[in-house]
């Protein structure tokens, strides 16, 4: 992992196998001294989601909100997720994982929810994970809404 303002933290929250809401309050805090996140940064969080088990309620939130500020509204063009883009967010979630997929769903629905353009590759993932047309999950819902 390449050094960055949050390295530290996210060993030790996969270390531990858990984020708690001291977690949370430290990457928040060290996010928010250099306002936008690197694409390092966002890949530390994402691992996090992908190799820790237990992460207390405010990791959702704070995971989902500041990848979709990353992606939909940091990267360029803003408020657009290109195909470049796209292929980063799905190549990350399909990396292997160790944790339960408790957030990937609620993610691509907050991506494009935000979005004002999508790439429709992640547009198709969004609807897959979310079991669209299926049983209603909030973050279908708010597919349905987009």
């Amino acid at each position: 992992m390449n050094h960055n303002r949050i390295s530290t933290l996210v060993i030790r929250a996969i270390e531990k196998q858990s984020v708690s809401d001291v977690d949370v309050g430290l990457l928040r805090d060290a996010l928010e001294e250099g306002g936008c996140i690197t694409a390092e940064e966002a890949e530390a969080l994402l691992r996090i989601e992908r190799l820790v088990a237990d992460a207390c309620d405010s990791w959702g939130p704070f995971f989902v909100d500041t990848i979709t500020a990353h992606v939909v509204w940091e990267c360029r063009p803003t408020g657009r997720v290109t195909k470049e883009q796209a292929d980063w967010v799905i190549g990350q979630i399909d990396q292997p994982r160790s944790a339960p997929n408790r957030l990937v769903s609620v993610l691509l629905a907050s991506l494009v929810s935000e979005a004002v353009e999508v790439d429709e590759r992640l547009l198709m993932r969004a609807l897959s994970e979310n079991r669209f047309g299926g049983g209603a999950t909030p973050a279908a819902e708010a597919l349905k809404a987009a």
